[in-house]
């Protein structure tokens, strides 16, 4: 089930945080040693990850104890 990033718990939004490492924002403290590789490191503006969670929504299993096995991507919002 998609959760909306607004609409995560503490435990939830931590699970995203952890899951979603290239995220360029302030608080991603590993953000610029994730690999980008020869693509160099993204040139927009860095944002806060309250900002980026209400951005997106996440794949989460039905009773949203956990993100989804089987998806790996969030989904703009």
């Amino acid at each position: 089930m998609l959760i909306k990033g607004t609409d995560l718990n503490e435990k939830q939004k931590k699970q995203v945080c952890n899951a979603f490492v290239y995220r360029w924002t302030f608080e991603n403290y590993d953000r610029a040693s994730q690999g980008y590789g020869r693509l160099g490191c993204p040139t927009i503006g860095l944002i806060w990850d309250d900002d980026w969670l209400s951005q997106y929504s996440f794949h989460f299993v039905k009773d949203g104890s956990r993100l989804a096995a089987n998806r790996h991507h969030c989904v703009r919002t």
